[in-house]
């Protein structure tokens, strides 16, 4: 049961030149986003990337979420640059500045969400999950009903989007 108003949605999926090119990595789309009584986003906000999107909420079943700290928004504009950090092993995905960012917090089994005005949201566990997949699962399958994708040449490239699709594989089943 939610506490107060929390939704994500995916409004559209499209790729970034709205055509099917298997060198375009990144899937885009509008998106609807509401936490307490703030709409953060809606088919008039932005264009999003939406495959960041759904891995970076992915990973706050595990921990809590402040700004920044995937090296992204959790609505990111775009996705320019993926890389595995040398240090943690852990794949980043950089692009620019613009984007919508909130913090995720986990509260015994309820996720609490605080934009950065202060809106509140508190949502069960497994009810946020349960959005969450359905979000990535909508974003998986525009791959699956889009042209195969191109694997990058660059084995630097190349080792982050294999990883992008095996941290995407280790979320989603477990």
């Amino acid at each position: 049961m939610t506490d107060q108003a929390f939704d994500i949605k995916i409004l559209d999926l499209h790729w970034i030149q709205n055509v099917d090119d298997p060198t375009d990595l990144c899937a885009h789309g509008h998106v609807y986003v509401k936490i307490g009584n703030q709409i953060l986003s809606d088919k008039d906000a932005g264009d999003w990337t939406l495959s960041s999107t759904a891995l970076y909420l992915m990973r706050t079943f595990k921990a809590d979420y402040k700004a920044d700290d995937f090296g992204s928004q959790l609505l990111p504009c775009c996705g320019h640059f993926m890389v595995i950090d040398d240090k943690t092993n852990k794949l980043l995905i950089f692009g620019c500045p613009n984007g919508i960012d909130w913090t995720i917090l986990h509260l015994d089994n309820k996720i609490k969400h605080i934009t950065d005005s202060g809106q509140e949201a508190i949502i069960d566990f497994e009810e946020y999950k349960t959005l969450v997949f359905n979000f990535a699962d909508k974003v998986e399958q525009f791959y699956k009903n889009s042209a195969p994708k191109t694997i990058p040449s660059d084995e630097s490239d190349k080792k982050a989007y294999l990883a992008f699709w095996k941290e995407w594989r280790e979320l989603r089943d477990n």
